[in-house]
């Protein structure tokens, strides 16, 4: 995340994560027993917001992001609730949400608030089973 915010920001200042992370709603995500990202999500009673969704480097483009985002999709879709996030406009993971079936909420210089409604097309568990 740091190059993005440099390149919007013109300066990386890490956030003061001890006052504001919650490892209640944090899961690792494995592959083969390797860690190789992490996601955090909020539930409200009207989305499911994510928070974060992140790959490690070495693991981006394998389809790993996609099948967790597929994974919340479907839960969220199970409860018939949209699901939110937001992403920093330099950030090129605005092109993968896209794929996935998020649309642009509201716009601002630095971020883009994304939706995915409840009734987008929720994927089968046999397609999830590839991780």
């Amino acid at each position: 995340m740091r190059s993005y915010a440099e390149a919007l920001w013109g300066c990386w200042k890490p956030s003061a994560t001890v006052e504001t992370f919650h490892p209640a709603n944090h899961y690792l995500i494995q592959r083969n027993g390797i860690p190789v990202g992490c996601i955090a999500d909020m539930w409200h009673p009207d989305h499911l917001f994510i928070g974060k969704l992140y790959i490690d480097a070495p693991f981006q483009r394998q389809g790993i992001g996609a099948v967790v985002l597929r994974m919340k999709s479907q839960e969220a879709a199970a409860r018939g609730l949209p699901i939110k996030l937001s992403v920093l406009t330099t950030n090129p993971a605005d092109a993968f949400y896209r794929r996935e079936g998020f649309e642009v909420e509201a716009e601002t210089a630095e971020r883009r608030r994304m939706t995915k409604p409840a009734s987008a097309k929720a994927v089968s568990d046999r397609t999830l089973g590839g991780l």
